[in-house]
């Protein structure tokens, strides 16, 4: 048997391997992709680490499940995890964006609100601006029973952000708690604002009295303290909720008016 190379062998090796999934790491405070050499990305399921692109994006081949727990780690912001599901993305463009909160070490700017303090650690901490003078909205009715099994949701959003990745509340009058959801991707050959949510809403709700505002979310560290810079709306005072869920599964939620451009500190660790 030869030994001699042959390098159009090795190409038709590598042709053989599928990309499952591609994930751009994007810093949540300023909406721009992440190059920071600290930069990691690895998924709980698979030993062999993704391949790093030149243009930003972590590429997974050959995953050995039908889901990934990604998790992305960097030295100046909060480490963050999405569950993936290669089958559910476009076969020719799987791409899903991963947002990371900067931390302490991260230059903040100087004029910008902030929430620190403790909580029990590992608590996630979800914090919306109720009083938001541009809130996004239901373009239609949702329902469990539409597409996609119901993870398919219309959006009106009039600051045109980008949603990929985010955390959003659904607020209803009527009800005390939100339904938080995550936008995995825009949906691809949709109306505008279509999009693909990473799990089906628990239940159904009318485009009239819904509102639908952006979550900023945070987990405390092992001591308990956290850290968490909010883009407040432009308004005097930012009126906000805080939900927060306890690892024993304990849950809370503290009402705040919060001056822009302050660093506000609060105590949860005690709370109810």
């Amino acid at each position: 048997m030869s030994r001699e190379w042959n390098p159009a062998a090795v190409t038709r090796i590598r042709l053989k391997r599928k990309v499952s999934v591609a994930v751009m790491v994007v810093d949540d405070f300023t909406g721009r992709p992440i190059s920071d050499a600290s930069l990691t990305v690895r998924a709980a399921q698979m030993l062999e680490p993704p391949v790093r692109k030149p243009d930003g994006y972590f590429v997974f081949l050959d995953a050995p499940t039908p889901v990934l727990d990604i998790t992305a780690r960097a030295w100046t912001y909060h480490p963050a995890s999405i569950r993936v599901e290669p089958g559910s993305l476009p076969q020719l463009f799987p791409v899903v964006k991963l947002r990371l909160t900067p931390n302490r070490r991260y230059r903040i700017p100087t004029d910008t609100t902030c929430l620190e303090g403790r909580a029990a650690p590992g608590a996630r901490l979800r914090v919306i601006c109720t009083n938001d003078p541009r809130p996004m909205r239901l373009l239609y009715d949702y329902t469990l029973k539409g597409p996609m099994d119901g993870r398919l949701i219309q959006l009106y959003d009039p600051s045109a952000s980008d949603l990929e990745g985010r955390q959003f509340a659904l607020i209803r009058k009527t009800e005390p708690v939100p339904e938080f959801f995550m936008v995995q991707q825009l949906a691809e050959g949709e109306e505008e604002g279509a999009c693909v949510l990473t799990a089906p809403l628990s239940k159904g709700y009318k485009k009239a009295g819904t509102t639908i505002l952006p979550v900023y979310t945070v987990v405390a560290d092992e001591q308990g303290d956290f850290f968490l810079p909010l883009h407040t709306p432009a308004v005097k005072v930012c009126k906000c909720r805080i939900f927060w869920e306890s690892p024993d599964g304990s849950t809370g939620c503290q009402e705040r008016e919060l001056e822009p451009g302050r660093v506000t500190r609060l105590d949860l660790s005690e709370s109810e």
